[in-house]
């Protein structure tokens, strides 16, 4: 607030914008705050299944369910790059050993993840974690666990396609769904560290593949595009999670233009 005098020697108070660098420091300590306290909520729910298992495991946070409570997952669901991901974005900003630790905590958790050959998804899980780890520290080790998830995504590639597959579940012959192209960050970074150009061919390939079938007239795009996967030849397109098959889903929307931009 400013104060103003006028010329009478009245006093008006005046709200000045707040300024970004005020704004980014005030968000960035309410979510340290937000998500230090899911990390609490998540090693309650983590003690309650040991109790109740005798399983001993990290917990992911997933959702709240219709009564407010937690729902968690295990590192195999697709958003569990997530919640790390986000704790190295308030690293990155703030600098503080706290966060870190937390940060590393969920990231190493992901690393088996890296030999995931059954699922497409493996981009988002390492690149949001280890990913990000790395652009905020440079630790090497990034590095490898990024190659080596590069190569089992890259085991999913069909030549005759074009493309990577994305579900190996459903009525499908070889479906990809946009979503898949935010996935070739996987592959574009992972071919920045080692100059295979395999992961460059790949991640081109799908690209192009994916821009020439998945997108109507009015560039606005289908969630899947069903493939024989012996010949290539387009079997299906559909919207799948969008509200029907000709209409524009806004998230796959999103995913089109993080990828292509990317």
């Amino acid at each position: 607030s400013v104060i103003i005098s006028g010329a009478s020697g009245s006093q008006a108070v005046t709200e000045l914008p707040e300024t970004m660098e005020h704004l980014s420091a005030r968000v960035f300590e309410r979510a340290w705050h937000q998500l230090s306290l899911l990390d609490r909520n998540l090693g309650a729910a983590a003690e309650t299944l040991s109790r109740d298992s005798g399983r001993d495991t990290l917990l992911f946070p997933r959702t709240l369910d219709k009564d407010g409570n937690l729902v968690t997952s295990n590192i195999r669901w697709w958003c569990s790059g997530f919640y790390p991901g986000s704790l190295w974005y308030v690293y990155d900003y703030t600098g503080d050993p706290a966060v870190k630790a937390l940060a590393e905590k969920y990231t190493s958790a992901l690393e088996p993840l890296k030999f995931r050959k059954d699922d497409h998804d493996i981009g988002f899980q390492i690149m949001c974690s280890f990913g990000n780890e790395y652009a905020a520290t440079g630790d090497p080790h990034c590095r490898e666990v990024i190659d080596t998830a590069a190569a089992s995504l890259c085991t999913r590639f069909n030549p005759a396609v074009g493309c990577t597959r994305s579900w190996s579940f459903g009525k499908w012959k070889f479906p990809v769904i946009i979503d898949n192209i935010m996935n070739m960050e996987l592959l574009l970074k992972a071919y920045t560290f080692s100059g295979n150009e395999l992961y460059r061919q790949v991640a081109v390939s799908h690209a192009l593949t994916t821009m020439k079938n998945h997108f109507r007239p009015d560039h606005s795009c289908w969630h899947l595009v069903d493939y024989d996967p012996l010949t290539g030849e387009v079997l299906g397109k559909q919207t799948v999670q969008g509200f029907s098959d000709s209409s524009a889903w806004s998230r796959g929307q999103a995913w089109a233009l993080y990828g292509y931009t990317m």
